[in-house]
This record gives structure tokens, C-alpha cells and sequence, in this order.
């Protein structure tokens, strides 16, 4: 009964993996009642991406808009989509939510899985909207209705994208531990307001463990900045590495904490701070540096290494690279043609691009076939069916570590005889690195006298009682 939407979810899923670097990380989801709850940075592609790194299939909930359209409507209602009826998009219609509660809660009852964006809207905002209470009623609603035995598991998920905009980059799909509700059965017979506001407390904080969440968009730049440049600088990650941002997401998050610390606290050290980073960021940007910052020096050991293990791979895959180029380059450059002509807003873009790259591989994928079976018959048919796709991932791959190899190539025969701008590098990397330690110091030294103070004031009312 689940083949059809599974079918469905499993080709968005990976057409979404394709077209992003996408790096998941945590914990399976648990059997049973589901509510995978997540934040909503990037319209249609945030529940495909929650597709790909799911081990089960969970029901979207959508505005009930999306399910008018003719070709996404259809898709949503195959997958099991439930619409939800908002205000700004009907107010004529908000009755018809009883029957969307109605809906997800036989769908928990029968030990199913959906998914939810508490935001109620797909933003680009530095930091989570502020939650809407759907979801939480939603769960106390279950578990009221099975006597408060359900069992129901909530699971927070955070999306995290480099350039959401922008085909391949990394999007970090981050899945945090699961929680209940059950325990605030008694809270809701008293108060149902209470313990509506008491879940999405809940679910709010599971959401920010999973996220980043800054004050200014221009925090993102200098957490990202100054985390690479700060684990070269303490030779926790290898120069010209390239990590995946799961991989730095808890750095990330450490940063993203400490300038919003700096913001409340030292609102001037922050700007100063600020400006360093740019000063370094920009003097990256002269030298196309890239993510794998710039080395201190360069090492004959690790080029001769490089260049086997990356340049010899090149040359011999080249071949492949060029057939798989010829095929698919008109593919490749049909989602910016479509985006020039459409002009969607931002938040869509991304929707737009995928959507415009399905079409264009299905069509040239119908085309060799068919082409094939002219040429060779079934036989050859067959043949490009296969090696089509197989070609076009090749080339991708290729492209992308040509691309890598080109910027580490470039770098090096630029810094070749400036050792006054490895130098320069080195100095500022090395006193930012001496910022960043200090920084932390005070405020760790905030935090225990804060968590001290608080025990102080603890006992001494202790004292008093007694």
C-alpha cells in the first residue's frame, strides 16, 4: 500500500540529493507514532530533503494552496499529503482544519509518521520564526485520544543550507533525539493552554540545538570565517581541507553562541571583531582562497601527494568526463535558463531550479533511449538507459573536484614567491586565534560565576529556611 508514495518520495528525495551535498546526521527515527517536527528555510525542498534521510516515510502537512496545483497537487495527495487551511491564505476556510487535526491524528493513532514546519512559513530569516502552536496541539490531541498511551515520539530536525540558491552546495540535515509527550497528561486536563505552550517550548528548543540561529545576517559570514580560519590555526583540520558542514556544524554553533554573548556583553568588541574577520575574509577573496584557507607554507610532501592523489584520478576519468559533458551540458544549463526567464522570488528559486533540472533530465534521458533504440535497437536501448545517468553523475563529480584542484592549483602559484602574503595570512589568522581563546575564557568565566552565584543565593535561602 505504501509502494506508490515511497516510489515518489525515494525520486524526489534523491533528485534533492543531487542537487545539493547533503550531509545527515543523528540518530534513526524511532518506530512507531512519529511527528518529525523541522524548521523551514527553503520551501518544497526542506520536506524532499526530509524524504532522502528518513528510513520511514512520513506524510507532509502543506497549505492547502499547494494541493490545488495541477502537477504538485497531485504528487502531495499521492504521498499522503494532508492539507492545512492558514488564514492568509483562505480565512473562509479555517473550519476545514477540524478536519486536518481529524486526519493526523488517525494517522498517529495508526502508528504512522508525518511531518510538520512549526514556523508556518518558509523564510530566510537569520534565526527560527517564531512557532506556531499546530504542532503541539496536534500531539496532546493524539495522545488524549489514545488514553494517553500512545507512545508518540517527536523528533526535531534541523536544515541548515550554505547557499540554498545554489545547485550543489552543502545543506547539513541534522536530526536530533526524540521526546515525548505524554507526561504533561495532567497539565492539559488543568490547563490546555499551559501545556500547549509548555510542548512548543519543547519543540522550539529541540529545533535551536539543531540550528544556527544569529541576531544579524551578517553573523553568518563571520561564524563561518572564523571558525575555518580558527581549527587551521589550531591544526584541527588539515589546510585545503574541505569538511562537510555537518562536520563543522557543532563549531558552527559554538561560534554562532559566543557573537551573540560578545552582542549582549561587548557590543563594540563585536564590531571590532567584525571588522578583523572582513579584513581577513577579504584578503581570501583577492586570492580566490576558497574554504581551505591559505597554508603557512607549502610543503614539497603533501604537493607531490596532492598531485597523485587528485591529479591522476583527473586524467584517467577525463575521457568519461568529456562523453558525459556532451550529453548533459545542455541538461546543466537549463535550470539557469528557466530561473532568467521566470524570475521567482527567493525563497523559490531553488524549487524552480530542481524542478526545471527533473524535467530536462527526464527529457534527455527519453531521448537517448529512444535514439538508442533507432540506432541499435532494444539492445542499445538498454545500454544508454543505463550509462546515460552513470555518465552525467561521473562528469559531476569530475567538474567538481576539477573545480577544487583548479582553486588549490591557482592559490599555490599565487603565493609562489609572496611570502610577505602567507605571512600577512599568518599573522592575522594567528592573532584572531588569540582573540577567539580569549574570548572564550571570559565568557566561560561568566558562565561559572553566573551558575556560582546562583548556587550561592540557592544555599543561602537554604540557610534561611532552616
Amino acid at each position: 500500500m505504501d509502494r506508490i508514495p515511497r516510489l515518489i518520495t525515494g525520486i524526489m528525495g534523491t533528485a534533492a540529493a543531487l542537487f545539493y551535498r547533503v550531509d545527515r546526521h543523528g540518530p534513526p527515527l524511532p518506530d512507531g507514532p512519529l511527528m518529525v517536527t523541522a524548521n523551514h528555510p527553503n520551501s518544497i525542498l526542506d520536506p524532499l530533503l526530509v524524504y532522502r534521510c528518513s528510513e520511514r516515510l512520513t506524510r507532509p502537512l502543506g497549505r492547502a494552496p499547494l494541493f490545488e496545483r495541477r502537477m504538485l497537487g497531485s504528487l502531495l495527495r499521492a504521498i499522503g499529503g494532508i492539507p492545512v487551511y492558514r488564514r492568509q491564505d483562505d480565512p473562509e476556510a479555517m473550519h476545514r482544519n477540524k478536519e486536518m487535526f481529524r486526519a493526523v491524528v488517525d494517522v498517529l493513532r495508526e502508528g504512522g509518521a508525518i511531518q510538520i514546519y512549526p514556523e508556518g512559513k518558509s523564510h530566510s530569516g537569520a534565526q527560527l520564526a517564531a512557532l506556531r502552536t499546530g504542532a503541539a496541539r496536534i500531539a496532546l490531541q493524539a495522545e488524549e485520544s489514545a488514553g494517553w498511551r500512545l507512545g508518540l515520539s517527536i523528533v526535531p530536525v534541523g536544515i541548515t543550507y550554505s547557499r540554498k540558491e545554489l545547485a550543489r552546495t552543502a545543506v547539513a540535515v541534522r536530526f536530533g533525539t526524540a521526546f515525548g509527550c505524554a507526561d504533561l497528561k495532567e497539565t492539559y486536563r488543568e490547563d490546555p493552554v499551559a501545556a500547549v505552550r509548555e510542548l512548543t517550548a519543547r519543540i522550539e528548543a529541540g529545533l535551536r540545538g539543531q540550528t544556527l540561529n544569529l541576531t544579524d545576517h551578517r553573523d553568518r559570514m563571520l561564524v563561518e570565517v572564523a571558525e575555518q580560519l580558527y581549527v587551521r590555526q589550531r591544526r584541527q583540520v588539515a589546510w585545503r581541507a574541505r569538511e562537510r558542514l555537518g562536520t563543522r556544524f557543532p563549531r558552527l554553533q559554538r561560534f554562532a553562541a559566543g557573537v551573540e554573548w560578545l552582542r549582549r556583553t561587548a557590543p563594540e568588541e563585536l564590531r571590532e571583531l567584525r571588522r578583523k574577520v572582513g579584513e581577513y575574509a577579504a584578503l581570501g577573496e583577492r586570492l580566490r582562497a576558497g574554504e581551505g584557507d591559505v597554508p603557512s607554507r607549502f610543503a614539497f610532501g603533501p604537493v607531490a601527494r596532492y598531485v597523485a592523489l587528485r591529479g591522476v584520478p583527473l586524467l584517467l576519468g577525463l575521457p568519461f568526463a568529456l562523453a558525459g559533458a556532451l550529453l548533459w551540458a545542455p541538461v546543466a544549463r537549463f535550470p539557469g535558463f528557466v530561473v532568467r526567464r521566470t524570475g521567482p522570488d527567493y525563497e523559490i528559486t531553488a524549487t524552480h531550479k530542481l524542478l526545471a533540472l527533473m524535467s530536462g533530465v527526464v527529457a534527455a534521458w527519453t531521448l537517448w533511449i529512444v535514439a538508442g533504440y533507432a540506432i541499435g535497437g532494444l539492445w542499445l536501448a538498454l545500454t544508454a538507459a543505463a550509462l546515460a545517468p552513470i555518465s552525467g553523475y561521473t562528469t559531476l563529480r569530475w567538474v567538481e573536484i576539477a573545480n577544487e584542484v583548479r582553486e588549490d592549483a591557482s592559490l599555490f602559484l599565487r603565493l609562489q614567491g609572496r611570502p610577505d602574503l602567507r605571512r600577512r595570512f599568518a599573522r592575522l589568522r594567528s592573532e584572531l586565534a588569540r582573540i577567539f581563546d580569549q574570548l572564550e575564557e571570559r565568557r566561560r568565566e561568566e558562565e561559572l560565576h553566573r551558575q556560582s552565584g546562583g548556587d550561592n543565593v540557592s544555599a543561602g535561602g537554604e540557610r534561611g529556611e532552616g
